[in-house]
């Protein structure tokens, strides 16, 4: 039952930039709205990322991805710039991972793999700040729509594999399955709001590579740590980060 609550999840919660902006109509309240919902996201992704990678000292690994994480959305609010916003907060979350291995106390097991899987982590969380970034440009609600249509059909292709019995070649299946069921999908989407279809196309079925990476690495392997309700955190959280990439190069390009 849990793989269905995970897949359920990824596609409600990846409506939630669009929901949080219709919160805020009003367009000076648009990037505020915004914030405060990538903002509760990055909470939940950086307490479920060290779950969900295993890492040592996991609360360390928390406080590093929050404070790249506030560095990240502030800067997008305070500091118009999008992905030079993006790259000041991981040039500061970086450091902060290796002054956090330095703290940890000797012999410092799975050094590593925890640098790994703290940095990538930095690196994603980072990438949240591209949404609040996008909120003040034009066709924000579309794209944000688009970038949920393109995960939502990931999971669907990902629940319909579930029905089937297992093998390895069916789960590399599914997860080839997410990005061209999303391509449809996003094409689909993008004749009802008012965005070309080649670049509704392309943001989903680049908003369905994590979903369908997550399942892929994941499926049959012992890479990821079974605490399913810290890991979820981050399991339904990860695919957006990644989606606030094309989102904000398809807005910035409009």
């Amino acid at each position: 039952m849990l793989p269905y609550v995970r897949l359920g999840a990824i596609s409600l919660v990846a409506f939630v930039p669009a929901a949080g902006l219709l919160v805020g109509l009003n367009s000076d309240a648009r990037t505020a709205w915004v914030a405060v919902t990538i903002s509760l996201l990055v909470l939940c992704f950086s307490v479920g990322w060290p779950a969900l990678t295993n890492v040592p000292s996991p609360n360390t690994a928390r406080a590093v991805l929050i404070f790249t994480g506030a560095v990240s959305i502030s800067l997008a609010i305070y500091r118009p710039g999008g992905h030079a916003n993006v790259l000041i907060a991981i040039g500061l979350g970086l450091p902060a991972v290796f002054v956090r291995e330095l703290i940890r106390p000797a012999p410092r097991e799975g050094l590593i793999p925890s640098v790994t899987a703290t940095t990538s982590g930095v690196i994603a969380v980072a990438a949240f700040g591209l949404w609040v970034a996008a909120a003040s440009l034009e066709h924000f609600l579309d794209l944000a729509t688009i970038a949920g249509t393109g995960i939502t059909a990931a999971g669907l292709a990902l629940a319909l594999s579930r029905f089937i019995p297992s093998q390895r070649w069916l789960s590399e299946l599914s997860a080839l399955a997410c990005p061209i069921l999303a391509f449809i999908a996003g094409t689909g989407m993008s004749f009802v709001v008012a965005i070309p279809w080649w670049a509704g196309a392309a943001v989903a079925a680049i908003s369905a590579v994590a979903p369908a990476g997550i399942w892929l690495v994941s499926s049959g392997s012992g890479v990821f740590n079974a605490r399913p309700h810290l890991a979820d955190a981050a399991l339904v959280t990860l695919p957006l980060a990644v989606a606030a990439v094309p989102v904000w190069a398809a807005a910035l390009m409009r």
